[in-house]
């Protein structure tokens, strides 16, 4: 990024991954806080003690999954059970990687194994708006500084949040439902991402989708708003290649 005022001749300002990362991390811990004092407060309300409905937070690093899982073992449901719902709910992390994997193929593998613990939907929305940035937010190594730097960042964030929402339980209001929390937050986060028709078509509807299905039961709300989101949005994308042709204009 340069800047204005450089004297000819004079090199531009960059801003390195690592600020770059920390300066886009402060906006999305500002989106969620919300949802994790919410989540927190509601971890709190089971019959688990406290610090082991929080242990949820360093061990699974996902909201939505957390929810499912404390509540699952809550009403005494089995671990086999538990981590099938797990896995359901987090099925929209194996979409993420594989949009992200392009951008990651060069990093070594200890570092993609990690990057897999630090996927979720933040870390994924600044990373792909990053990577797909004009300059494809730089070489293999600045995109690692980058992505380890927003994961570890918005990781602690979380703990922070979630552990303050359980200390917090009791002074919260009513009104802030941790069902409406998470779409919503969702929602602002993906904001950054809306470029073009397609962007817009795939939030459009996966945004209306998940707050109408919040009802559902172990989570599944958020997976059926992610998957109705992915079909507009291919939807969208295909309906403007066939006009582009139509109209004799080249794909982009």
């Amino acid at each position: 990024m340069s800047t204005c005022g450089t004297a000819p001749g004079a090199p531009a300002t960059v801003t390195s991954p690592l600020r770059r990362a920390l300066k886009d991390s402060v906006a999305v811990i500002v989106a969620y806080l919300p949802f994790g004092l919410t989540l927190g407060a509601t971890l709190a309300s089971t019959r688990l003690p406290g610090w082991v409905a929080w242990a949820s937070s360093p061990l699974l690093f996902n909201g939505a999954t957390q929810l499912v899982a404390v509540t699952l073992l809550d009403g005494g449901v089995g671990a086999v059970l538990v981590v099938a719902a797990a896995l359901v709910v987090n099925a929209r992390l194996l979409l993420y990687g594989a949009s992200l994997a392009p951008y990651a193929a060069e990093w070594p593998r200890r570092w993609r194994w990690i990057g897999g613990y630090l996927m979720t939907d933040p870390v994924y929305a600044l990373a792909v708006g990053r990577f797909r940035a004009p300059d494809g937010g730089g070489g293999a190594r600045e995109r690692l500084v980058y992505y380890l730097t927003v994961g570890v960042t918005l990781c602690l964030a979380w703990q922070v949040l979630t552990g303050a929402g359980v200390l917090l339980a009791g002074v919260l209001p009513d009104w802030i439902q941790v069902d409406l929390a998470a779409p919503l937050t969702l929602l602002l986060l993906l904001l950054p991402m809306l470029t073009g028709r397609a962007a817009y078509a795939a939030a459009a509807a996966g945004g209306a989708v998940a707050l109408t299905a919040t009802a559902l039961p172990l989570g599944l709300g958020l997976v059926v708003g992610a998957t109705a989101g992915i079909a507009a949005g291919v939807a969208a994308d295909a309906w403007r290649r066939r006009t582009s042709r139509s109209e004799g204009v080249p794909d982009a």
